[in-house]
């Protein structure tokens, strides 16, 4: 028994286009956000999809949404997928906090360090995991796709032992997917092609 798990960014949102964190905050998807959604959707059409969780946050919810409706399938939101938490970076411009001296550390690594009033990449990485991890196991043999976020996604990876030294913008395009399994005899996900 195994569980695929289509692991997909939101599509594009107005901060995304600007450059500002968002974190837990939000910003309405764009024009290309919306379009990016629809062809995740189509992109995925043959996997046989039995399920979509999503971030409760809009971006996640409205990209869930559009994909719900093309593949006709039912939708529920997780609050363990949410994005993480920024702290009091949320909203502010990345070439503002870009001269910030922990910048690289907080968005580009694995570590402890956080924002002011924020979440660190490895409190975030350790909640994804468990999050995805009690999907797969009450979805088990089935196929799930998961819309939520990318920093969550490159925090994730991390804790799940595929590092990485870049930031999220870098790694995930707007609705990218990222496929994993998950088998109740091994204790670990496996990547394998989307």
């Amino acid at each position: 028994m195994q569980t695929t798990l289509y692991l997909a960014r939101h599509g594009e949102t107005d901060w995304n286009k600007q450059q500002r964190l968002q974190g837990q905050l939000n910003s309405e998807l764009t024009k290309q956000g919306i379009a990016q959604s629809i062809a995740l959707a189509n992109h995925l059409q043959s996997k046989k999809i039995t399920t979509i969780v999503s971030s409760p946050l809009g971006r996640a919810v409205i990209t869930a949404q559009h994909c719900e409706r093309i593949l006709n399938i039912p939708w529920v939101s997780n609050l363990a997928l949410v994005e993480r938490d920024f702290g009091d970076w949320q909203g502010q411009m990345l070439t503002e906090l870009s001269a910030n001296a922990h910048y690289t550390e907080i968005l580009q690594q694995y570590t402890h360090a956080q924002p002011p009033n924020g979440e660190s990449a490895i409190t975030c990485g350790q909640r994804i995991y468990q999050g995805l991890l009690t999907l797969a196991q009450a979805y088990l043999n089935q196929h799930i796709l998961v819309i939520f976020h990318g920093e969550a996604l490159r925090c994730f990876m991390n804790y799940a032992g595929w590092p990485t030294q870049q930031n999220a913008y870098q790694l995930f395009a707007n609705a990218n997917v990222l496929a994993i399994t998950y088998s109740p005899t091994k204790p670990y996900f496996e990547q394998v092609t989307p």
